[in-house]
């Protein structure tokens, strides 16, 4: 993606414009499909082709496969236009410059420390942290910094791969003070291993990591943070801070000369104030100036596994998507029984084909205290929803095409944001979207 204000603008501006359009088709949750007929509000093209289609076909065409079915015009179009303006999702290599090492005796070359950072982190974790890691470095390079603060840093896994392995000051922040006294004890425990392999020297020289608890509420308290002199100038870092908080980071970014560069990779965007001085969007004093409203519904969907999602639809194996028809049947039930219970908190339940819509109802409101209806009226209608489970999958599908668009303008308003301010900025697809489906990082850089 063009780093050019210009093409970021009209990419900007074309992607709300194709949003406005179709917010009717964003704002429909799965769970209301049967209370408020969601199925009537698709054109009536749109239900005649995809009333009788395959979900596997559906599949296909939304994974840009080629296809012989004569589609509507108007849904060509949007696939076009989310395809010409979404940011690309597949995985880039990246190209770290890094310096081959004879020296056996660190935690980054030691044969028998290979593994040291892969205990306690799970595989989808491994992954961003490794990949992550290695964009850190070398922007830490770049911009002659050797120091980072991680917010979010939850375990640690990362400042340790960052302090230990890559030999950088590293301090972590975490708002949560259990995982933070768990961090240490990791710390202490890597240490401990190491120790058995190296030599006292090079022990002498690992660098470990701070941590501490904080709560950002605003991006000035990172202002009054009490950090060791050789961390005077540092990269701000942060995997999948939740909500407002990738926006803060890039807030306190732009307006500390001794922030040198930020590597943050957005996550949880229904969880976006969009009103307010603090507000985590819009950002950039563009975007403010455009019709760029994005409901809570359309941020949600954002956040979805549409690669995986896909893929499961491709291989044909969408017979477990059955259970988005069970809950909007079950919805139905319940707000006909009593309009009170619309949204009501049921439990989440995994389908199976062994399973009767009684079954899932009766598992499902069991922590409600509630009566579910006895009448074989409201049964039946209930297994005539589920008839029409196909046009559930329909409709979550189609939704779920717009969601890279709406995850494209929350991205490119924070690039945009950064540039306005002077100051160089990048997104870059890292991540496997089908491991990490946020697989974004923005980096921006401040040379000095």
């Amino acid at each position: 993606m063009s780093s050019n204000n210009k093409d970021l603008k009209t990419c900007l501006e074309m992607s709300l414009k194709v949003i406005r359009m179709y917010d009717w088709l964003l704002d429909l949750y799965v769970l209301d499909f049967f209370v408020d007929d969601h199925w009537n509000k698709l054109p009536s093209t749109w239900r005649h082709t995809f009333e009788h289609m395959d979900p596997q076909l559906l599949g296909d065409i939304l994974s840009k496969k080629p296809s012989n079915t004569m589609l509507p015009l108007s849904f060509l179009a949007l696939i076009k236009s989310i395809e010409a303006l979404t940011i690309p999702r597949e995985r880039q290599d990246i190209n770290i410059n890094e310096k081959k090492s004879t020296n056996l005796d660190t935690c980054k070359h030691h044969p028998r420390l290979k593994n040291l950072f892969l205990k306690h982190v799970k595989l989808k974790k491994r992954h961003e942290i490794s990949l992550m890691a290695g964009v850190v470095v070398d922007t830490a390079v770049q911009t002659g910094c050797n120091s980072v603060i991680d917010f979010g840093s939850g375990l640690g896994h990362l400042v340790r791969v960052l302090a230990y392995r890559d030999d950088l000051h590293a301090a972590g922040i975490e708002c949560q003070a259990q995982l933070t006294e768990e961090a240490r004890k990791l710390d202490l425990e890597l240490e401990y291993t190491a120790k058995k392999h190296l030599s006292s020297e090079s022990v002498s020289r690992l660098k470990r990591p701070l941590h501490f608890n904080m709560t950002l509420s605003t991006h000035k308290q990172l202002m009054g943070l009490s950090l060791p002199d050789y961390m005077a100038n540092y990269g701000l870092i942060g995997l999948h801070p939740c909500g407002d908080l990738g926006p803060l980071l890039l807030k306190q970014f732009v307006e500390c000369e001794n922030i040198k560069f930020i590597c943050v990779v957005g996550c949880c965007f229904m969880k976006l104030s969009c009103d307010g001085v603090n507000r985590g969007y819009p950002m950039s004093d563009f975007v403010k100036r455009l019709d760029s409203h994005l409901s809570f519904a359309s941020r949600e969907i954002a956040c979805h596994a549409i690669e995986v999602y896909c893929e499961r639809l491709c291989k044909g194996n969408y017979e477990d998507l059955k259970i988005h028809a069970y809950r909007a049947a079950l919805e139905r039930m319940l707000v006909e029984h009593d309009p009170k219970l619309r949204h009501a908190p049921v439990r989440s339940i995994k389908h199976s084909n062994t399973m009767s819509f009684e079954q899932y109802c009766s598992q499902a409101t069991e922590r409600l205290n509630i009566s579910l209806p006895t009448s074989t009226v409201a049964w039946s209608r209930g297994l005539a929803d589920l008839a029409q489970w196909r046009r559930v999958v329909v409709v979550y599908t189609l939704r779920l095409a717009l969601a890279p668009l709406v995850e494209t303008v929350v991205l490119l308003d924070r690039v945009l944001f950064v540039l306005e301010q002077g100051l160089s900025c990048e997104i870059r697809p890292v991540f496997d979207p089908k491991l990490s489906p946020r697989n974004h990082i923005i980096i921006a850089k401040r040379y000095c």
